[in-house]
């Protein structure tokens, strides 16, 4: 006999970054899929990038992950389809994804220099090497564009525009590098210049790559990256070393921009923490 109670979905609990989380409890609304991976789909939601992750892929700062590893979601979706987003749902064809609670990402630390100072190019906090010998880029074009682009004696919009949307992929070679060196220049709270001239050239880059270079600016990333940040500068090589092989596991070439931007913008403050201690020596 017909009945009219609604069939019920099958529904699976999921965790919301902090980040997006008022994204997904807004009211209802039509989001555009934006990619569709194994591990990962990206939705368009009232401007904003929702990437939903299963278990097993990379923690990103902004994600809603699942409770259920790849081999068990199918999106039913491709790129360009219309789902809808909120009241704590995501409903796509065979399922819904329910906000069961919340996770904070991870963020950098900021180095706090002697005498209370949060400037890192003032204190001693920098290794004097970062032992990431044979990780990432330490000359060419994306280490070069970095050092240029944090340099204080350029502007950093030249450089970052070279950098922003150049490569292949969600997420360009330049974007990974930009994004290691916004997390080291915000943890030295010298991340300011940089941010800027970054967030002004977002546009130039695919949606989801602008969402994940945003959130760097403000020292937000996968916990990995994060880790690996923070040992480096905070001056402890094994630390560094010991977080490496996660970060350089990252995508095809992700995690290895990545470090190349961490590297260089270490070297560049490195530098110029040189250059202010001999003024200052000289001066004496």
């Amino acid at each position: 006999m017909p009945t009219d109670r609604p069939v019920s979905r099958r529904a699976l609990p999921a965790a919301v970054s902090t980040l997006v989380a008022a994204v997904l409890q807004g009211e209802r609304v039509a989001a555009t899929v934006l990619a569709a991976h194994r591990y990962a789909l990206y939705l368009s939601v009232r401007g904003s990038v929702l990437p939903v992750v299963t278990s097993d892929a990379v923690r990103l700062p902004t994600a809603v992950r699942l409770a259920a590893p790849a081999g068990a979601v199918s999106w039913g979706v491709g790129v360009g389809d219309e789902v809808l987003v909120g009241g704590g749902r995501i409903a796509l064809p065979g399922f819904d994804v329910v906000a069961a609670r919340t996770w904070r990402p991870s963020r950098v630390r900021h180095v706090v220099a002697a005498g209370g100072c949060s400037d890192g190019r003032r204190g001693s906090h920098l290794p004097t090497h970062l032992e990431l010998s044979g990780a990432g880029e330490e000359s060419g074009w994306l280490a070069d564009g970095i050092r240029q682009a944090l340099s204080t004696h350029r502007e950093a919009g030249a450089a970052v525009a070279g950098l922003v949307g150049r490569g292949a992929g969600l997420t360009p070679s330049g974007d990974d590098a930009l994004a290691g060196a916004l997390l080291v220049a915000h943890a030295l709270g010298a991340g300011e210049p940089l941010a800027a001239a970054v967030r002004a050239r977002l546009g130039a880059t695919t949606a989801v790559s602008a969402a994940l270079l945003d959130a760097a600016a403000d020292g937000y990333a996968a916990r990995p990256v994060v880790t690996l940040v923070d040992g480096a500068v905070a001056g402890d090589p094994g630390a560094a070393r010991r977080a490496l092989p996660a970060v350089l596991a990252i995508g095809h070439t992700s995690g290895a921009d990545t470090v190349t931007g961490i590297r260089a913008a270490l070297d560049t403050f490195l530098a110029e923490t040189a250059r202010t201690t001999s003024t200052g020596r000289s001066a004496a």
